[in-house]
């Protein structure tokens, strides 16, 4: 590779910046299948980078201390190209990593808490009869946790709250058992607030 780079057949920042974090072996094995060959005037630079791809989670979006990373075997390499001000640390132990956020989440949910899915998108799964309620989460309310895409843990404190009790404070009931439509018109003006 870096005689092909010496020629003048340079892969972009990027493209370099993955290659430069593979191993020398993972490199070796991804450089032979997509070495030059006779009549291709360059390297196809995206392909060799996509062949060394592999998933980060970050030590900055973990919710656990480095004493619990320790401890599962999760070893926290250097991106040598990340500003020298932030936290630039990283696994490629996908499954390890995912699995200590969720023993974490499990061990500090709140009483009225549940942990949820989300689904291939990222939207979060909420249980049955739940529905999101935006603003302020009152004490009735229940939080979802979840973790999203990058690995973070996600609570619903206010976005992802659910409950059913909190209809009731903007709601008025306009049809009377017999069917009729009757309300307390001052009841509607505030509920329309």
């Amino acid at each position: 590779m870096l005689d092909q780079m010496a020629k003048g057949d340079m892969p972009d920042e990027r493209q370099l910046r993955t290659i430069a974090a593979a191993s020398r072996e993972e490199q070796v094995e991804v450089w032979k299948k997509h070495k030059l060959k006779k009549g291709d005037p360059q390297v196809t630079w995206w392909s060799v980078a996509q062949g060394l791809t592999k998933t980060r989670m970050l030590a900055k979006d973990a919710s656990f201390d480095d004493a619990v990373a320790k401890a599962y075997g999760i070893v926290w390499q250097e991106d040598l190209f990340a500003p020298a001000d932030q936290d630039s640390r990283y696994t490629t132990d996908v499954e390890a990593f995912l699995g200590v956020q969720n023993e974490w989440m499990a061990n500090h949910l709140p009483k009225r808490g549940a942990i949820v899915e989300t689904t291939q998108w990222g939207e979060v799964k909420l249980p049955p009869k739940a529905e999101r309620v935006y603003g302020k989460p009152s004490k009735s309310d229940r939080s979802a946790w979840y973790l999203d895409r990058d690995g973070k843990v996600q609570s619903g404190s206010s976005a992802t709250s659910y409950g059913g009790k909190r209809l009731a404070r903007h709601a008025v009931q306009l049809v009377i058992e017999d069917g009729t439509l009757e309300f307390d018109p001052g009841t509607l003006r505030v509920a329309a607030r």
